[in-house]
């Protein structure tokens, strides 16, 4: 690392903007282009994204980060930084924005499609994840550094799509159990995973040998079209690989499986929970069997896919399948616009609802510590506004076996004003004071610890199986009044977005009322 910036000859360090079609904005980004690009021939180039307060800048400027241009320089790739606009975690807009920003570098210069890489540190580290997970065959390889999270439901994802999670030894604990869960998903599947724990190294040193994850990276080239695969979505906004895309989850709330095999103008596909598929083949012939029953036979034009939805399948103009595109499957509507805000919130009464549902319990939980999200808007509610509604966080949900006391315990825990304070990055509604559903509460402002719950509608000496958003159980974004780390907890099969997402699908539409959960009474 010394020698490379001892000898660093610099290439070009460009700052550029592109016309956002989501909102017709400017939006910033940051390009290095090494000297030996000359327009002569394409080059890899590497997705690099900031984390959390960060900008398109900052992996460019902070020194922190010093080895980045001189890795792009050595090992010949250009390299983009997007906004990721605002603390998004790489999701809704953010991801939008990200897949905006590659078509407008790809405009510009000569890029090798086969040699697109993602790589990012903590918000940018956890993004590079699940963009890559979520679109397994627009990318070669994935660096996540010091990220959060490692989607486990969206593990099978990852056999053709090589990913080094770097890590430092004394990173806090919740980094490191959110990425194990997902890296051990994948090797048990025989994923080609890697997991490397810097020792002794914090949250930032993962980021201190750019030049490593640089030639790591490029050793891999896009596998677009596997002669075998298996594609999971959790929703169908994240529904197109390989040339398939699932339009409908026969049961919303659970993951979509498609097994494909062949080749060219052949192609098995194996569903489970999918509704309805459209096949893009990429020649003009396509012979398409579907759960082994013959289903299609023919040319297909290059304008033009198989869709195959209830037993039957047949021709229709393609449709468009660019994860750029940000409002392109609704599922449900709301008469007004749902916010956080208030002590009893109706979105917040919306989502604790589904966890309850989704999870089968008698109770939800819901937190908004750190809550980033964003409103429902009113009129047609699109998959997209579901997670922005749910940002940061989107982990499997839990479940807890809790006596009506401990749920009261808890509840008065997070009534202290002290421990209200969001973070800076954090939206209007971020707090401690805790959702629910199935269940009542009143509570009293300015009571001393373990006298502020006035009512509430539990039995004391019941036990009751309780939905948590799973961060509550890695890193505590519910005061647990003592239970932290001791929990007796199950994981589901269920992500917070299925949870969203099944609920909004299943209802048709968004209606909450406010229904007295949870009210502040008078001394």
């Amino acid at each position: 690392m010394i020698w490379l910036l001892a000898f660093f000859v610099a290439g070009q360090d460009v700052r550029l903007t592109h016309r956002s079609a989501i909102d017709g904005t400017d939006q910033p980004y940051r390009v290095y282009v090494p000297s030996s690009y000359d327009g002569s021939r394409s080059f890899p180039l590497v997705v690099a994204m900031h984390g959390t307060g960060g900008d398109e800048n900052t992996l460019f400027d902070q020194p922190t980060y010093g080895t980045l241009k001189p890795a792009a320089e050595k090992h010949g790739a250009i390299v983009v930084s997007p906004l990721a606009r605002g603390v998004t975690e790489y999701r809704g807009i953010g991801e939008a924005d990200v897949f905006e920003v590659l078509a407008d570098v790809k405009k510009r210069y000569r890029v090798d499609e086969d040699r697109v890489y993602l790589t990012g540190h903590s918000m940018g580290g956890t993004g590079a994840a699940y963009i890559a997970l979520h679109h397994p065959d627009r990318f070669a390889a994935a660096a996540p550094l010091a990220a959060a999270y490692g989607w486990p439901w969206l593990a099978e994802n990852g056999k053709h799509v090589p990913m080094l999670w770097i890590a430092g030894e004394k990173d806090a604990g919740f980094y490191h159990r959110g990425v194990q869960a997902g890296v051990d998903r994948m090797r048990a599947l025989g994923n080609p995973v890697t997991l490397e724990t810097i020792p002794g190294g914090g949250h930032s040193a993962p980021v201190q040998d750019f030049d490593r994850v640089f030639a790591w990276l490029l050793r891999h080239k896009r596998v677009a079209r596997p002669a075998e695969f298996v594609f999971v979505a959790d929703t169908p906004r994240h529904g197109d690989a390989y040339g398939i895309s699932i339009r409908e989850i026969e049961k919303p709330g659970a993951v979509a499986r498609v097994t494909g095999r062949g080749a060219d103008a052949r192609l098995d596909l194996t569903l489970d929970n999918v509704a309805a598929i459209a096949v893009r083949p990429p020649g003009p012939e396509l012979a398409l069997t579907v759960n082994g029953r013959r289903m299609f036979r023919g040319k297909v034009g290059a304008e033009e896919e198989v869709l195959v939805r209830g037993g039957k399948a047949v021709k229709q103009p393609r449709r468009v399948s660019d994860p750029a595109v940000y409002r392109r499957t609704p599922v449900s509507t709301t008469s007004r616009e749902l916010g956080m805000e208030g002590i009893e919130p109706e979105l917040g009464n919306w989502i604790a609802d589904a966890l309850r549902t989704a999870a089968g319990a008698d109770i939800a939980l819901f937190n908004r510590q750190y809550y980033r999200g964003l409103p429902l808007p009113a009129g047609q509610v699109d998959v997209v506004d579901l997670i922005q509604a749910n940002r940061p966080f989107d982990q499997y949900l839990v479940l807890a076996d809790l006596k009506g006391s401990d749920i009261l315990e808890i509840l008065d825990a997070n009534l202290d004003p002290g421990k209200a304070l969001p973070m800076g990055a954090d939206r209007a509604g971020a707090s401690r004071q805790v959702l629910v559903s199935g269940m009542q509460y009143t509570f009293r402002r300015g009571a001393p610890a373990g006298k502020r719950i006035a009512s509430s509608s539990l039995d004391p000496d019941r036990v009751y199986k309780v939905a948590l958003e799973g961060q509550v159980v890695e890193r505590e974004t519910i005061l647990l009044a003592g239970r932290f780390g001791k929990l007796d907890y199950r994981t589901t099969g269920v992500s917070f977005t299925m949870a969203l997402y099944g609920h909004a699908a299943r209802a048709g539409r968004i209606e909450p009322a406010l229904e007295g959960r949870v009210m502040a009474v008078r001394e």
